[in-house]
């Protein structure tokens, strides 16, 4: 049976996602791992006249108990595609958002990662990075990136 995982962070092009998600997964015959990584967040600390920190802030979900609601967001968003006859698994993890991705695609032995762009523009990627760049560099199959949902 072929793997597809499917990193979603809760935006508003969720669904959309999880609509092409089961487009690709249908025909296949394939499972769909829904994932979800709380990220930490980084916190800047200014120490002295050169001496700057960055520390890491606690997660907004700390224990178990926290990763369950998240778990259950995804349990609500996989039941309409387990009520069409698609296996689906759920699963919420702390960590940093490209690395778990990688890793729970191998783990997983993914043969697809299905992963939402935001369609930011290129300043915005040179200040914080790219999940979407991230993951196309060292993902360790192929990954189908679904654009944001433009109007117009």
């Amino acid at each position: 049976m072929k793997t597809i995982l499917v990193p979603l962070d809760f935006s508003d092009s969720s669904n959309l996602l999880l609509d092409q998600a089961a487009a690709l997964a249908r025909p296949l015959g394939a499972r769909l791992i829904l994932l979800h990584v709380v990220e930490p967040v980084a916190n800047y600390v200014p120490v002295g006249a050169t001496m700057d920190v960055i520390a890491a802030v606690a997660p907004l979900v700390e224990s178990s108990e926290g990763l369950a609601v998240q778990e259950k967001h995804l349990r609500i968003l996989g039941e309409p595609l387990r009520a069409s006859g698609l296996e689906v698994e759920e699963t919420a993890l702390i960590g940093l958002a490209v690395d778990d991705i990688v890793d729970q695609a191998a783990k997983r032995q993914a043969d697809y990662i299905v992963l939402g762009s935001h369609g930011h523009g290129a300043l915005y990627h040179l200040f914080s990075g790219s999940v979407v760049t991230g993951v196309l560099r060292r993902a360790p199959c192929p990954v189908v990136i679904v654009p944001a949902k433009k109007d117009g």
